[in-house]
């Protein structure tokens, strides 16, 4: 009589955990803006949790080791990839650390990407995206150089954008050194990377090349001038990246409120959108830059450039390194890779 009442006990106790943990789960994942991917959302809450992203009273190094666990901690172990060469590209002005990755084959004229980084501008670096580039070399079959960029607050604005701008110059002129195709060069990124390349599309446009045939921009920072879409008011507080915490770092990037309305700082705020290049843009649902992001592929669209725009519901900013919790990162890297395959062999005919 005793062990039955110990197990009906034990059984109302497992009962009430299971429930409570029911509606634990469901207050997080389900919000009025949409419904969280379950264990992406459970995951990146306990990371929250643990690792706070927190800047009060720490130095940029602090900051800086900070937002470098945040962007890898869901990082998978890497694919296998045997050709990795690290060198600098020397401009007029400095040396810039880049990562080159080329697929396996024999080819001497294979298609280049441009790879920058995210990391808000004054964090993140090369190491922080080896899956990623590894994957995306694979995929889509192509050359990826990944660029160390200069950041703030060390080198504001433009140091960092300059540096993928000379890295575009040199790799245009030094192709076949690397046996790539100086005819098929798309520039990618994600976040403050995304930023530079939908820049650097702008600049080799206004300043006569060198020719890019298309652009990828992952969750990309457009408008750092005004945090006021309705992604910034739905999102700005509690979804893996804040509008406090985005404030401080685009005032170390760009501490100038007049350079920030600049079309080179802010893609969204230029003049001109006219010949750029074919654009695949991917944003997430639950993301403070999505509206930005979407907000100019249709600026572009009105353009007359040919524009994907792809939003991943479920997920928030950075799911393209958080494949241990989500697969959307890998559909993701895959559309990626099939858009640019499209692209490359239609500039290859």
């Amino acid at each position: 009589m005793k062990k039955k009442k110990i197990w009906w006990i034990f059984s109302a106790v497992v009962f009430i955990v299971t429930i409570y943990c029911f509606l634990l789960i469901k207050n997080l994942t389900i919000t009025k803006y949409g419904k969280l991917d379950t264990l992406f959302c459970v995951m990146t809450k306990i990371e929250e949790h643990f690792y706070p992203i927190s800047l009060k009273g720490k130095s940029i190094y602090e900051i800086r080791t900070t937002l470098h666990k945040s962007a890898t901690i869901w990082n998978s172990n890497p694919i296998p990839f045997s050709n990795i060469k690290n060198m600098d590209i020397k401009t007029a002005s400095n040396q810039v650390p880049v990562r080159i990755y080329t697929p396996d084959g024999n080819s001497n004229e294979l298609p280049i990407i441009i790879y920058s980084h995210g990391g808000s501008w004054i964090s993140g670096s090369m190491d922080d995206y080896y899956n990623v580039c590894r994957k995306l070399s694979k995929n889509s079959k192509a050359i990826v150089i990944s660029v160390n960029y200069r950041l703030a607050p060390e080198n504001p604005f433009p140091a960092g954008l300059n540096d993928v701008y000379n890295v575009l110059k040199w790799v245009y002129k030094y192709a076949k050194s690397i046996n790539g195709d100086s005819s098929r060069i798309c520039v990618v990124g994600d976040s403050a990377g995304a930023n530079l390349s939908a820049v650097v599309s702008q600049m080799a446009r206004d300043k006569g090349g060198p020719p890019i045939i298309s652009e990828v921009l992952i969750y990309p920072s457009t408008n750092i001038y005004q945090l006021n879409t309705k992604s910034w008011s739905y999102f700005g507080m509690d979804y893996n990246i804040t509008r406090e915490n985005s404030e401080k770092f685009i005032s170390l990037y760009t501490p100038s409120l007049e350079e920030r309305q600049s079309g080179y700082a802010s893609p969204l705020l230029s003049k001109n959108f006219k010949d750029l290049p074919d654009t695949l843009i991917i944003t997430a649902e639950f993301d403070p830059l999505r509206d930005e992001g979407e907000a100019y592929g249709n600026k572009l669209k009105e353009s007359g450039v040919n524009v994907i725009s792809t939003r991943y519901k479920g997920v928030t900013h950075g799911f393209i390194s958080m494949d241990k919790i989500t697969n959307k990162a890998d559909k993701a890297l895959i559309e990626i890779s099939k858009y640019l395959k499209v692209q490359f062999n239609r500039k290859h005919i």
